[in-house]
């Protein structure tokens, strides 16, 4: 399952998402990497976010392209969904995805981004900007997913033990 979950997060990171100059991607690859960690802890969580980021830079830029601070970044997401989201309520969730949209994507990809390519600070303060939005919509999507349909939660909670 986890597998699948970095096949998703490659596909929608990469291929299905807009981006604004090079530095600017608006999409849900962060998404299957939260939701791995939610599912199935820190540990799962971490794997899905390294895996997903190296696939996807590598088949879309090519064998040089992975930057390791922001692959650092995905794993640190997928470990703070895993250590808060668990409890998979309402709460934990919208939690769980912002705590790893500001430290993982805001904060430490911008520094990758900034350290790697040395990208302008407007442009940073643009992809925070865009990071926290996508951080609303994809925790309105995870309490949908996992709220709102109790086959859903019993199902998740037999593959997570």
């Amino acid at each position: 399952f986890c597998s699948l979950l970095a096949a998703a997060g490659v596909v929608l990171g990469q291929y299905l998402s807009i981006k604004i100059g090079n530095s600017i991607r608006i999409g849900f690859g962060n998404l299957p990497v939260i939701m791995a960690g939610c599912m199935f802890g820190p540990l799962a969580g971490a794997s899905v976010g390294i895996v997903s980021d190296i696939i996807g830079a590598i088949s879309f830029y090519g064998i040089g392209s992975v930057n390791p601070i922001i692959t650092l970044a995905m794993a640190v997401e997928g470990i703070l969904a895993g250590l808060i989201g668990r409890k998979l309520t309402a709460t934990s969730l919208v939690a769980a995805d912002f705590s790893a949209h500001i430290v993982g994507a805001a904060v430490i990809k911008s520094i990758g981004l900034w350290i790697w390519y040395r990208t302008p600070a407007l442009q940073i303060w643009l992809r925070v900007g865009s990071t926290l939005i996508e951080a609303v919509i994809e925790s309105v999507l995870l309490v949908a997913l996992f709220c709102s349909n109790t086959v859903v939660i019993k199902n998740v909670r037999k593959l997570s033990q």
